[in-house]
C-alpha cells in the first residue's frame, strides 16, 4: 500500500504529470488528433515553465511558509519533549559512513538547538526507512545528534515510522506513558500545517517550530523567469504538501481518536 501511494503520487508532481501529458499528446497525435494533442503539449509545457519559474515555486510554497515563520529559542515557550520529524538525513551512501544531510537539515540542527537551550529535556527522533535492510533515519539522526555532543539519554528513536502519520502513532505510543502532553515539533515550514494537525490529533499540545524556509530572501542571480532545477524542486514539494494535506483530511487523519487522552 505505502508502495502503491509513493507511486502514484508521483504523478502529482510536475515533472512527471508533464511528462505524462506530453506522452498522451504523442499517442493522439499518431491518432490523427492534432488539436487534442496541442491542447495537451501547450498545458504540459506551461504548467512545467511555470513550476520551474520563481514565480511559480513562490506561488505554490508562500502561502505554507508564510503561516509558519521561524521563531528565535527566547521566543519559544519550554515542553516536555522536542519531537523532530525525519526528512533530514539521505540514506546511507554507498562509500560513506552513515546517512548525508540534505535540504531539510535544519531540523535536526533546530532540534539540537532547543535542546541545548534547555527547552526540553528530551528529543524524540521519528523516522524508519522504507528500504528493507536500510538503516531508519532515527538512528542515523541520533548518530549525528552525538557525534556532535548530545547526551544519547536525552534521545528517544521512534525508528518503525514512514509516513508523517506515522510519525505521529508511534511517537504517542512512545511518549505514551511518559506523561508528555506539551511538544516542541520540529520540521520544515512547508510540511508544519500537515504535520502539526496529525500531532493535535495524536492529542498532543504542539508548540511549532518551523524551519528550513525555503523561499529565498533575495532572487538571483538567475531572473525569476528562467525555469531551474531547485525551483522546480520547490514547487514539487510544494504540491505534495497541498495534495497531501487534502488526502490526510479526506481519510480522517486529523479527526481525534476517542481512545487517546491525555491528562
Amino acid at each position: 500500500m505505502l508502495l502503491l501511494s509513493k507511486v502514484l503520487s508521483l504523478l502529482i508532481y510536475p515533472l512527471s504529470l508533464s511528462l505524462l501529458l506530453l506522452l498522451l499528446a504523442m499517442l493522439l497525435r499518431l491518432r490523427g488528433a492534432r488539436g487534442r494533442a496541442n491542447v495537451l503539449t501547450l498545458l504540459a509545457t506551461g504548467w512545467l515553465y511555470f513550476c520551474a519559474t520563481e514565480w511559480g515555486a513562490t506561488a505554490l510554497l508562500s502561502p505554507l511558509e508564510a503561516a509558519y515563520p521561524a521563531f528565535a529559542n527566547e521566543e519559544l515557550p519550554e515542553a516536555e519533549a522536542i519531537v523532530v520529524l525525519g526528512g533530514g538525513i539521505a540514506g546511507e551512501s554507498r562509500f560513506g559512513q552513515g546517512g548525508d544531510f540534505n535540504q531539510a537539515a535544519d531540523r535536526l540542527w533546530r532540534g539540537g538547538a532547543l535542546y541545548k537551550a534547555q527547552k526540553a529535556p528530551l528529543i524524540v527522533l521519528s523516522g524508519g526507512t522504507t528500504l528493507e535492510g536500510g538503516l531508519p533515519e532515527a538512528v542515523m539522526m541520533a548518530q549525528k545528534l552525538t557525534s556532535l555532543g548530545m547526551p544519547g539519554a536525552a534521545l528517544l528513536q521512534e525508528t518503525e515510522s514512514r509516513t508523517t502519520r506515522e510519525n505521529g502513532q508511534y511517537t504517542e505510543a512512545l511518549l505514551r506513558d511518559r506523561g508528555v502532553s506539551h511538544i516542541l515539533l520540529v520540521t520544515s515550514a512547508s510540511h508544519m500545517r500537515r504535520a502539526s494537525a496529525v500531532f493535535s490529533a495524536q492529542g498532543f499540545m504542539v508548540t511549532a517550530v518551523s524551519t528550513d524556509h525555503q523561499i529565498p530572501l533575495l532572487v538571483g542571480p538567475v531572473p525569476g523567469w528562467l525555469p531551474t532545477a531547485e525551483r522546480l524542486s520547490r514547487s514539487t514539494r510544494a504540491i505534495h504538501e497541498w495534495v497531501g494535506y487534502q488526502v490526510y483530511s479526506w481519510l480522517g487523519y486529523f479527526d481525534r481518536p476517542e481512545t487517546v487522552g491525555r491528562t
